[in-house]
């Protein structure tokens, strides 16, 4: 599995174009230097960024991954201190089967 969703907020975006929503940040383990992908509506309200590990912790939205997804905030603290994006990627990808997001199915052909 190389991309996670460690966050998704869907807000009330049902498949038309919402300009915030959904709200998504995943970790794509094939690409260590910037493993962040961090989108933010889609169609019209399309915005995104791809953080390192060391830039994605000063964002606000590791904030809100503190916030909405405790479990992948904790890993990623754990391999802070020696900035280790394998070890941290290990971990993610041990634990997401068991954190994974649900995704309605009427929205999981977008994913």
């Amino acid at each position: 599995m190389a991309r996670m969703i460690l966050l998704l907020d869907l807000g009330d975006w049902t498949g038309g174009h919402h300009g915030q929503s959904p709200y998504v940040v995943e970790f794509d383990s094939e690409r260590l230097d910037s493993p962040f992908d961090v989108s933010e509506g889609w169609g019209h309200g399309l915005g995104g960024s791809r953080y390192s590990l060391a830039r994605f912790v000063e964002t606000e939205d590791y904030h809100q991954l503190k916030l909405h997804a405790p479990w992948a905030a904790t890993i990623i603290e754990q391999g802070l201190p020696t900035l280790d994006i394998e070890a941290i990627s290990q971990a993610l990808l041990a634990q997401y089967p068991s954190h994974s997001p649900n995704i309605p199915a009427n929205l999981a052909r977008y994913f």
